[in-house]
């Protein structure tokens, strides 16, 4: 949602090296209102070489007001701004307003911050500066403030956030700063975005230069991660600790079954009691469960198997062989075999939840033998869905299908819609098994998912890895507005971040890209993951290889100014040596 309106007086904050303005904040502010006005000051200061002035005195204003959180509550009206309290959705809002001859960024913020404390000095290298300690707003604190004054800073200001360090956000250089009114109402098209952040994966953690951990907490609030409060993982792992069998055999399918009973209406009843419990205000033990969700989850262990007794039995043999398979008959990883026992299990709890909380959800995964829809069950309307998707593995065609196909399903129905997308993919399996991986980029197929996933309504989605750095600043971009065009980001991050080396390096990256995302270059009769030999002996040919070196060499020569040759250096050392060492050592295996 967005709402528009264009003034035609232009505000200048600062005139060759003067400045014209002031931010102005409430004697006490919030943790989300500091560090906006942090933000805003700084990035003024990077764009002109002035300091605004940071204020809580009204009657100490410098030139335009620029007045930021609670203090737009006596320029706008208290009426105006309570009025967001109306569901949390809805709550996102934020607003970028212009007055005459003032500026007003604001939004819901939460009052008592859950966030870590970072050096700021320190997350925007600024490192000969004293220490800076404050306080950021955590991943699910309602930090509207925070997103108006970035979207202020993309949008009016020229600034993008390319990356953690310093060095990886563009910043337009000018001694005066003069911006043309807009008045914006909005929020993300997609309200929740959060994940298992592979910082320190070697693409990521190479192409950022090794941010550090302070400077990786402040760009996740500058990507603008969190939203309405949801997390949906495994839970019922801690079960069997939790209610051993010895004191809980109602948990259990009998003599000889050890593993919880999905069939169990016991089983049910205490999972619907925990959800009960946390939405009365206890704590949802092990959960990591952030404040004030209306989503309790419940999903089973990972790589889950099953009891065996008779009741479960007859859930699960009718679809032993609900597999999906590729059309050589390899078994692929999404499929149903379980989907009927676990559905008919998430609806007894959710039966009960509705009878106490009818407002509240249980929110399960699709996942693993429980990814299919399970046909001839009406599910519960208080059951929210996350389907999980690999969608970079989706160069094998049949799996695209058998995921696509399901989530349509899923996407069918008028239920809370989130998601899990894995982004490790492909280079877990190289982490894990100590090899290189070809890079998964893919930013034009992942252009054409993301507003599938807008136009189905999805609430929010799970980052599970988060890829590389231009998939990733792509995959936020269209989560927070779908209307962009992935060839508009991707010709503006190459032509801002490497300057005269933008040709060979879009190249660079668009060459990787073809080869990965090109279904033909991939064996479609073998397994759905990259392995060493797909990456080395099918991808990264010597031919491809050498193109690709020939691009990076282009770009060192051309990129002669500090700023753009350490951005080469970058990828250079965290995607080309990556992938030189890769296939070296693949070769030496062979021989």
């Amino acid at each position: 949602m967005e709402k528009t309106v264009t003034n035609t007086e232009t505000l200048l904050l600062v005139d060759d090296g003067v400045p014209q303005a002031t931010i102005l904040i409430a004697q006490n502010p919030t943790s989300v209102t500091h560090l906006a006005a942090k933000e805003l000051q700084y990035c003024i200061w990077q764009i002109t070489g002035v300091t605004l002035p940071i204020s809580n005195q009204l009657t100490e204003t410098t030139g335009i007001p620029i007045y930021l959180g609670d203090l737009a509550r006596t320029v706008l009206g208290v009426e105006k701004t309570s009025q967001r309290n109306i569901g949390e959705i809805e709550s996102l809002v934020y607003d970028i307003y212009f007055l005459p001859g003032a500026i007003i960024l604001y939004g819901q913020d939460t009052k008592v911050s859950t966030g870590v404390e970072i050096d700021y000095s320190i997350a925007t290298d600024q490192q000969q500066l004293d220490s800076d300690k404050l306080q950021i707003p955590g991943m699910f604190d309602q930090q509207g403030t925070l997103w108006a004054v970035y979207d202020f800073l993309e949008r009016f200001c020229g600034v993008r956030f390319y990356g953690p360090k310093a060095i990886s956000v563009v910043f337009s250089r000018c001694p005066t700063l003069e911006i043309i009114p807009e008045n914006i109402q909005r929020r993300p098209a997609i309200p929740h975005i959060s994940g298992s952040l592979t910082w320190d994966w070697p693409l990521m953690k190479g192409q950022f230069g090794s941010p550090s951990n302070d400077a990786i907490r402040l760009y996740e609030r500058r990507m603008r991660l969190g939203g309405i409060p949801w997390q949906t993982n495994h839970t019922l792992h801690s079960y069997p600790e939790r209610f051993p069998k010895s004191r809980y055999p109602q948990f259990y399918g009998g003599e000889g079954f050890e593993k919880l009973c999905y069939s169990s209406d016991a089983l049910a009843r205490q999972v619907a009691q925990d959800a009960q419990d946390y939405f009365e205000g206890a704590e949802a033990l092990g959960l990591g469960l952030p404040q004030s969700s209306s989503y309790y989850p419940v999903v089973p262990e990972d790589a889950a198997q099953y009891c065996q007794c008779i009741r479960c039995l007859q859930s699960l043999e009718p679809h032993q062989n609900d597999v999906s398979r590729s059309k050589n008959g390899v078994n692929l990883f999404n499929d149903g075999r379980a989907s009927h026992l676990w559905f008919k299990f998430v609806n007894k709890v959710a039966k009960l939840l509705a009878k106490t909380h009818p407002d509240k959800f249980i929110s399960t995964l699709a996942y693993e033998n429980y990814f299919w829809y399970p046909e001839g069950i009406q599910l519960e309307a208080n059951i929210a869905i996350a389907p999980c998707l690999a969608v970079r593995n989706h160069w094998h065609l049949d799996y695209r299908q058998n995921e696509l196909e399901q989530y349509a399903l899923w996407a069918a129905e008028s239920r809370p819609l989130f998601l899990w997308n894995y982004y490790c993919f492909p280079e877990e399996a190289a982490v894990i098994q100590q090899w290189q991986c070809f890079p998964g980029f893919m930013a034009h197929y992942l252009e054409q998912i993301i507003k599938g996933y807008a136009r189905d309504d999805v609430k929010g989605v799970f980052l599970c890895g988060i890829g590389e750095q231009v998939d990733f600043y792509i995959t936020i971009k269209l989560y927070n507005d779908p209307l962009q065009s992935v060839d508009d980001l991707l010709d503006e991050f190459f032509s801002l971040y490497f300057g005269p080396a933008s040709e060979p390096m879009q190249t660079f990256y668009t060459l990787i890209e073809q080869i990965y995302s090109t279904p033909q270059n991939w064996d479609q009769d073998g397994g759905f993951h990259q392995t060493e030999v797909m990456a080395w002996g099918r991808l990264g040919t010597q031919e491809r290889m050498k193109q690709l070196e020939q691009l990076i060499e282009k770009a060192e020569k051309l990129a002669i100014e500090q700023k753009f040759s350490e951005r080469v250096r970058y990828w250079k050392e965290g995607i080309w040596n990556y992938m030189r060492e890769g296939r070296r050592n693949y070769l030496c295996g062979e021989s």
